[in-house]
């Protein structure tokens, strides 16, 4: 956990600091918000005693409460959300598998990195007696550098289809499983390669992101 939230403080720019505020089970970020707004109107309130600039006392108390309000909601967003989920890994390098795939735009549920969401089945043999169960392993991998050019033009195409059902669609693709290790893959390395994708724009199936 320590590490998913280093990663997640040196990519991200906002929610992590909320939700480390917010492990004791208590949301101090409103608090402190709250705070910040009233020691701004008290302080404002005696310069304009003292002063007596009653209209200067009113324009600074509507330019810090637009600040603070406007810093609260792009620092700290309308809602705490998760730390990114545990990366799965390393697996045998060199292997070609079948994954479901979701393409997620920068700032796309108040995240700001670009995010692929993959989904890749794992057959559990723990419960072969029972007659078998197929699970799936879940990948948010993290896009820095912004999607690739490929995946931009096709964000742009499922726009309709993302207005109206809210979420990305669900494509077809294969990985290739890299040569990476724990300590890798802790440090935001990504244990899939991309090999080829494909979207059926008559499907609508989505991907099902969990939701924070």
């Amino acid at each position: 956990m320590s590490k998913r939230l280093k990663l997640w403080r040196h990519q991200e720019w906002h929610d992590w600091f909320r939700w480390r505020l917010c492990l004791a089970g208590f949301d101090w970020s409103k608090l402190i918000w709250l705070g910040a707004l009233g020691i701004g109107f008290v302080v404002l309130l005696a310069y304009g005693s003292v002063t007596a600039r009653w209209s200067l006392t009113a324009g600074g108390i509507v330019a810090w409460f637009t600040v603070i309000n406007l810093g609260g909601f792009v620092y700290m967003g309308l809602l705490p959300r998760r730390p990114p989920l545990p990366v799965p890994g390393p697996f045998e390098p060199g292997r070609n598998v079948r994954v479901r795939l979701g393409l997620y735009p920068p700032a796309y549920d108040g995240r700001k990195l670009a995010r692929i969401w993959l989904r890749m089945p794992v057959y559990d043999e723990t419960v072969q007696s029972t007659g078998g169960t197929e699970k799936e392993w879940l990948f948010e991998l993290t896009c820095p550098a912004g999607l690739p050019q490929e995946f931009e033009d096709l964000v742009k195409q499922q726009y309709p289809f993302r207005l109206h059902r809210g979420d990305a669609p669900s494509m077809q693709a294969v990985c290739e499983t890299r040569v990476v290790s724990r300590a890798e893959i802790d440090s935001g390395t990504h244990p899939l390669k991309l090999l080829a994708w494909r979207w059926d724009e008559q499907s609508a199936v989505l991907f099902g992101r969990p939701r924070y």
